[in-house]
C-alpha cells in the first residue's frame, strides 16, 4: 500500500480526531511499529494523533514507551501491528489494513504486546 493510500484510510477512520485521546484534532501520523523496525505504511500500523512527536499524544507515546507498548500504541519489531490490540479512544480494538476498527475482549494488562 502506498503512503498516500494509508494516510487517507487512517484519516477517514479518525474523522480528523486523535485516535488515542479522542479529545483533540489529529495532527500527525504515528507509526505503531517504527519504520526503522520494518513498520510499513498501512492503516493497522498507523494512528492519527494530536501533537507533533514532542507534544500531545504523539509526544507522550514517545516519552512513555512502557505504557505505550502496554496500550498497543507502540508495537515491537517482531509483531504484526494488525494482530496487536490497541487502546483506541479508551477501548481495546484491532486495526485492520482496510481502515477498520474491531472491538476485542480479553485481558487488558497482557504484557506480551
Amino acid at each position: 500500500m502506498s503512503e498516500a493510500h494509508a494516510r487517507l484510510a487512517v484519516y477517514r477512520r479518525s474523522r480528523a480526531v486523535c485516535e488515542v485521546c479522542g479529545n483533540r484534532p489529529g495532527q500527525s501520523w504515528h507509526h505503531r511499529k517504527n519504520r526503522s523496525q520494518g513498520g510499513r505504511w498501512t492503516p493497522a500500523n498507523g494512528l492519527h494523533v494530536c501533537g507533533d512527536g514532542t507534544t500531545g499524544c504523539h509526544g507522550w507515546i514517545g516519552a512513555n514507551p512502557a505504557e505505550s507498548y502496554k496500550n498497543g500504541w507502540l508495537v515491537r519489531s517482531t509483531f504484526d501491528p494488525a494482530a496487536i490490540p490497541v487502546r483506541y479512544r479508551g477501548r481495546l480494538v484491532l486495526l485492520d489494513d482496510d481502515g477498520g476498527v474491531t472491538d476485542v475482549e480479553g485481558p487488558e494488562d497482557d504484557d506480551h504486546w
